[in-house]
This record gives structure tokens, sequence and C-alpha cells, in this order.
């Protein structure tokens, strides 16, 4: 399939598919009619830009899905790394939610002293 038609499949703009590409997440083979050449994707890759954006969703990075494209379904990868993967993700999440609800909290206390401020008790609260 051309880049459109992966571009439609996908949702993704064809810019972001030629990022990935430049980045080494998927390839494209050369086909040339006449004069033009044009970069044609397999079925495969569908699947992995299914994957790539999955993983994006998950808060991996992209070079961490490469890295774990490249690795994760070879046996050179062994699963206590699988885990150690597993585990640094869901750690950094948790990381993030706290600082998160640290934010919260700011805000509604924030919001709580503008409100009192202003003498309006019928702006509600967070």
């Amino acid at each position: 399939m051309l880049i459109g038609e992966l571009s439609k499949k996908t949702g993704l703009s064809k810019d972001t598919i030629r990022f990935y590409e430049k980045m080494g997440l998927i390839e494209a083979k050369a086909r040339q009619a006449g004069t033009r050449t044009y970069m044609e994707f397999s079925s495969e890759i569908l699947e992995r830009v299914v994957i790539i954006t999955q993983g994006k969703s998950l808060g991996f990075t992209l070079n961490e899905i490469k890295h774990l494209i490249e690795t994760w379904g070879s046996v050179s990868m062994p699963l206590s790394e699988k885990l150690k993967v597993i585990d640094r993700k869901f750690d950094e999440i948790t990381e993030k939610m706290r600082q998160l609800e640290e934010i919260k909290t700011y805000l509604i206390a924030k919001r709580n002293i503008i409100t009192q401020e202003s003498g309006n008790s019928r702006v509600s609260t967070i």
C-alpha cells in the first residue's frame, strides 16, 4: 500500500508516517512506476504502526518503542528484561500520577482562595 492508504487506515498524517520511517520504526520498499518512485508499505507495516500507536498511548517514547520492536520478540531479550521494562514504565506512570495529584491539590487550593477573596460563594469547587 502507498503512504496515502496507510495514512487513511491508521489515521496518521503522511508526515508522521515519514517520520516513523526516518526513525527506523517502519520500512517502505521503493517501487518504480515510469519515471516516478513510490514507497510501498506492506501489510505488516500496518500492524507495526498499530503497535507504535498503542505504545505511545501507554506512555512509551518512540525510542523506547523502537528498542522494544527490535528486541521484544527476539530471544535476545530475556523475560527478566521484559519485566524490567514493564516495571520501569509502571514506576514512571506512578510518579506522573503523583505529580498530577500535587498539581490538582495546588489548583484546588488556589481556586478556593480566589473564590473566598472574591466573596462569591456561588462559584463551585472542582
